[in-house]
């Protein structure tokens, strides 16, 4: 099962450090079903062509849903207890990627890949990575673009990036190399949120 909403708490704005001292997660390990609806405690990939560099290819950008996102709200779980990919916005144009895995239970890794970018009449700039390790990557791929590759296993990793204040930032999210939108998770309009409606995913922020 993925996270649930109970275990995903808001927290306070602070160091990051601190995100690694949240509420415990109680047996949120995720396990994805394949299409018979068995389960054997690993990441089920789907068919997806890696782009040459290893990267995943972005997907079209077809009936791509806006949603909000709460300006200085920021979320903490127990890292290694639950697949998740979350969003957080703070006044003034700074965006944080952060991904969480099941590994606590799965006893396997997570792969992400996402894509952050804007439009044309706006700004992404100062992109760098949090917690990361070797086998993880922040880059841009083009203007506007970023591209986040994150191995995440008991731990926590993160991208963060600024821009042009209250720019609507799109997301393009994969896991195992597959579109797997359901595990986004942001606050808008104080309610959280679990899965996006579309992958891609527009981010209006309330207030720059």
């Amino acid at each position: 099962m993925t996270l649930s909403a109970d275990f995903v708490k808001r927290r306070s704005l602070g160091l990051w450090s601190f995100l690694l001292v949240a509420a415990p997660l109680a047996s949120a390990g995720c396990i994805i079903v394949d299409e018979d609806g068995d389960h054997d405690g690993h990441h089920v990939h789907d068919d997806w062509d890696d782009g040459d560099d290893g990267s995943v290819p972005p997907p079209p950008a077809d009936d791509v849903r806006r949603v909000a996102v709460d300006t200085d709200a920021t979320l903490s779980t127990e890292p290694g207890e639950g697949v998740g990919i979350f969003v957080e916005y703070t006044a003034g144009g700074t965006w944080t990627l952060w991904t969480t895995c099941d590994t606590n239970t799965s006893k396997v890794v997570c792969s992400f890949d996402l894509y952050a970018s804007v439009d044309t009449s706006s700004e992404l700039i100062d992109l760098a990575g949090i917690e990361i390790e070797k086998t993880d990557e922040t880059r841009l791929v083009d203007i506007g673009v970023a591209y986040f590759h994150a191995e995440t296993g008991s731990d926590i990793d993160a991208m963060t990036f600024a821009t042009t204040p209250g720019a609507v930032v799109r997301l393009e999210a994969h896991l195992d190399g597959a579109p797997e939108p359901r595990f986004v998770y942001w606050f808008g309009d104080g309610v959280l949120h679990e899965g996006a409606p579309s992958n891609p995913i527009d981010f209006k922020p309330t207030a720059p």
